[in-house]
């Protein structure tokens, strides 16, 4: 949109500009002339009422609005709905610190919405941030798991959480059927997806070259595909180039697995240039963080990890902060990430790794059990064979 304050140098318009910081117009007098009647002033704001008015499918009458005829723009406006507050957020929790995806710095006190949460409330204790870096202090009345809807109410004092009720995560199917081998550790789709040698399938059955792909756009036939998840109607992908030892993390539209984007970090880089060592990072996801081992690369300590918000509009990770794992990590494509903490599946033994402090727990020893773990949607899985058993990780 263009501000009167944006016109050309000459034309007359206010210059006080601490008190009308975009400017306005000005009146003809005797002795000045007055801002002109222009496009460049009253045209954006006409195309932006045509807009609301065509958005909420209010056809323009062609009469004059009055108290008779009825005022159409304000017809428009009680129907009219907006992305921060009339849509589901999401709530997410990395370590310590729940969020949402808003800016906090323009929310009225005691601001209202509702949100899903991706993890579970748990002792605490916690707090709130929204897409800045200002933090509150959070406080969930009743306990919540992942998947419950919650009611936020947010004032610069304490956030609130209630639990309104269950969204359904829990009630799926407790088995699956993995016949094609060994799924994707991470997928928000109900349909089984497999990968090998840079190969995305499924058993219905149909394959994607995500590697060919890959290639074909960064113009280099050397390159290699690792980890595939599916995240929002994305597939993520670690990306290494073996001349140059540089990883990248590439994304594909689920409705164009032909043509990759690489996605914008923000935050620790993976090492630029050849490096003395490959470190051979991992990434994980729950759909809404993404994690690297090894210190994004940086490392040859597997432990230390690096956590990531995911942006999957813009297509950006955004550190959010890190954490020294347990020294006993066995970096492992055999984890999931659930709840704040990976689980991993090791020669039958099955631990876990908080995301916040670090700390091991060993959940047990399952000697007769060689299978590995991966994750539909809040769900996750074990399968050693054509069937997967939904298993209840806490």
């Amino acid at each position: 949109m263009r501000t009167v304050k944006q016109l050309p140098a000459g034309i007359p318009k206010e210059e006080d500009e601490t008190k009308f910081p975009d400017s306005t117009v000005i009146n003809e007098t005797d002795d000045a002339a007055g801002t002109p009647v222009v496009r460049e002033i009253y045209g954006d704001i006409l195309t932006n009422v045509y807009k609301i008015l065509r958005l909420t499918k209010v056809t323009a009458s062609g009469t004059e609005d009055n108290e008779l005829n009825g005022y159409q723009l304000v017809e428009a406006l009680k129907k009219f709905s907006n992305s921060m507050n009339d849509i589901e957020q999401q709530l997410n929790l990395t370590g310590s610190v729940f969020s949402i995806n808003l800016d906090l710095s323009i929310l009225p006190n005691r601001y209202v919405c509702f949100a899903k949460s991706v993890e579970a409330s748990g002792a605490g204790p916690y707090t709130f941030k929204g897409s800045g870096a200002t933090e509150y202090t959070f406080q969930a009345v009743n306990p919540f798991l992942s998947g419950d809807l919650v009611l936020l109410i947010i004032d610069s004092a304490t956030v609130r959480a209630y639990k309104m009720g269950s969204t359904g995560g829990t009630a799926t199917i407790p088995e699956k059927f993995t016949p094609f081998g060994t799924p994707l550790s991470f997928s928000d789709f109900d349909d089984i997806y497999y990968q090998s040698e840079g190969v995305l399938f499924t058993d219905q059955p149909v394959s994607y070259d995500i590697q060919g792909a890959v290639r074909v756009a960064e113009s280099d036939g050397t390159l290699l595909v690792y980890e595939m998840m599916i995240a929002s109607d994305f597939l993520y992908c670690l990306v290494f180039a073996p001349g140059t030892l540089i990883y990248k993390i590439f994304r594909f539209s689920m409705s164009d697995l032909a043509t990759p984007s690489e996605v914008t970090i923000t935050g620790t880089q993976f090492p630029s240039g050849v490096i003395a060592a490959d470190h051979k990072p991992n990434i994980y996801t729950d759909g809404s963080n993404l994690i690297i081992t090894n210190d994004s690369g940086n490392s040859a300590n597997d432990y230390e990890v690096n956590i990531y918000l995911i942006d999957h509009t813009a297509g950006e990770i955004t550190e959010t902060g890190s954490v020294s794992l347990n020294a006993a990590f066995p970096k492992s494509t055999n984890a999931v990430i659930y709840n704040n903490f990976i689980y991993t599946f090791i020669a039958g033994s099955l631990s876990k790794y908080n995301l916040g402090t670090g700390v091991q727990t060993l959940i047990g020893s399952f000697p007769a059990l060689i299978g590995v773990l991966f994750r539909i949607k809040t769900d996750a899985y074990y399968s050693n064979g054509e069937v997967a058993k939904k298993w209840t990780l806490n």
